[in-house]
């Protein structure tokens, strides 16, 4: 239903001279749902973002938010959506309350009730006791926080947050989280842009996942990991195995790698089932210091998709 729907992308493309960032995209995203982003550096997060935003313009295809078109009804997507980037960009010099009737000032349309929600935002990020600090002296979790403050200053139904928890800490990385999740039980969506798989894994309810533009991969992170039909393994040797592909050319793996000199780990069918054998092969040639075989993580269904190349 459509009452159901924050976003709707269809055919979405993109380009920037012969660079095709967005290529034929197409996804919806519910309301009320944590929306993962995935994929390796330049694969078209960003600019999808931007594109959903009105901050720039597809070549080809339509983007609704909320039923509206982004493209001839900026101003009424705008009112409904908030946004975190990735440079937090708060004015350091300035106090959160500061920062925060700045970005009133500029957004929201009724100042009669801003103070009252900005002293609610404040308590709910943890930054009341600080609130009159220069934010030059918060950690960069606090920083984040308040830049989520921001974001949710004018009520919007929408956020966007492009890598929440970049620079942050252990306990800072986890106190966003439950700040994420706190607003979405309040019937706020989210679009989450991330390179963090533990963060995937933990905050989004589905993830898209994208390399050179397209759409590779949509699903939860349970489904995803579980359409991997493989078993991840690795073993240490002494001493180390030399020639991995030959020994194991009998075996249904694949992306072998090596961590360590003396380590393998690769994806294997039927792993458990096949353990015996594979011990016996390994050992008599090698002494098997260590097996452990475990299911796929969302690192593994990310590399299975978008490969080990590092990207520039």
């Amino acid at each position: 239903m459509e009452n159901d729907i924050a976003i709707e992308v269809n055919s979405a493309t993109r380009c920037f001279g012969t660079l095709t960032a967005v290529d034929d995209l197409s996804f919806i995203v519910g309301r009320g749902e944590i929306f993962g982003l995935l994929g390796p550096n330049g694969a078209g997060k960003t600019t999808m973002i931007n594109l959903i935003l009105g901050l720039l313009g597809t070549h080809r295809g339509e983007i609704r938010v909320f039923d509206y078109d982004v493209a001839t009804q900026t101003r009424q997507v705008h009112q409904r959506i908030g946004y975190v980037p990735q440079e937090t960009n708060l004015y350091l010099d300035l106090s959160a309350e500061e920062n925060l009737w700045h970005h009133a000032a500029l957004y929201c349309q009724d100042l009669k009730g801003v103070k009252d929600r900005m002293a609610d935002l404040l308590h709910f990020t943890n930054l009341w006791e600080r609130r009159k600090d220069p934010v030059r002296n918060y950690s960069g979790g606090m920083k984040r926080r308040l830049a989520l403050a921001r974001a949710l200053l004018h009520d919007p139904e929408l956020i966007f947050f492009d890598e929440p928890t970049l620079g942050v800490d252990v306990q800072g990385r986890y106190a966003l989280w439950e700040h994420i999740q706190k607003q979405r039980e309040g019937g706020k969506t989210f679009v989450i842009s991330t390179n963090n798989m533990v963060e995937a894994d933990t905050l989004c309810d589905r993830l898209l996942i994208i390399d050179h533009g397209k759409a590779i991969a949509l699903d939860t992170p349970d489904n995803l990991k579980a359409g991997m039909s493989c078993d991840v393994v690795s073993i240490r040797t002494s001493p180390p195995i030399q020639a991995p592909e030959e020994l194991l050319t009998n075996f249904a793996v694949r992306n072998i790698s090596r961590p360590q000199p003396n380590e393998l780990h690769f994806e294997m069918q039927n792993a458990e089932t096949g353990a015996a054998s594979l011990i016996d092969l390994i050992s008599q040639a090698h002494q098997l210091d260590s097996i452990l075989i475990a299911r796929p993580s969302l690192d593994d269904v990310f590399l299975y998709h978008t490969g080990r190349a590092l990207r520039e």
